[in-house]
């Protein structure tokens, strides 16, 4: 979590921009704690699902999480500590995250798995990196400007990233493309 969180120091330093996750965010704080034990322990951490139990939710509408809220066993535990205003922030916490592309790497089973989303320049990009191994994982990623990372077994880190035009070579030979911001 340290080196997550000095990544998104240092992110914020050198480009100018305050680091998503450090702008104050009521649903976001609400998300990580709801319960006692927050959204993400079904969720993955930017409500991506990362392999989770309760899969991705990035996006979910009000009516879709008050939906779950009632059909949902697991999700019924939470009516009682939730306030008409905390399913508000949390609804509207979720939605935002639609708004942000995402990168997420899984290394599982001595290979990876890709996800990725349109991405044009300037924007805050989520990249998750999944250990879903019982080894630590040890990898770099020079072209995002993360010389080393290392993630403890069953471990996922969040890292943004603001994109930049170009062709950004993955983990798993692929290609993560920029295009270039329409004016």
């Amino acid at each position: 979590m340290a080196k997550a969180l000095t990544c998104l120091i240092w992110l914020a330093a050198t480009t100018g921009a305050l680091a998503l996750a450090e702008m104050p965010d009521p649903g976001r704080d609400l998300y990580l704690t709801a319960g006692g034990y927050g959204c993400a322990v079904c969720h993955g951490p930017v409500a991506n699902g990362s392999g989770q139990a309760g899969g991705p939710i990035r996006g979910a509408t009000r009516e879709a999480f008050e939906k779950a809220l009632v059909e949902q066993p697991a999700m019924q535990l939470l009516v009682s500590v939730l306030s008409p205003g905390n399913i508000a922030d949390l609804s509207r916490y979720l939605g935002s995250l639609a708004q942000i592309p995402l990168l997420e790497l899984v290394y599982a089973d001595s290979g990876w798995r890709v996800t990725q989303e349109a991405v044009t320049s300037g924007q805050t990009v989520q990249l998750v990196v999944v250990n879903d191994s019982f080894i630590d994982l040890s990898l770099s990623l020079p072209d995002f400007g993360f010389a080393s990372i290392t993630i403890a077994p069953l471990d996922t880190q969040v890292f943004e990233w603001v994109a930049v035009a170009g062709s950004f070579l993955l983990p798993d030979n692929g290609l993560f493309v920029v295009s270039v911001k329409d004016l």
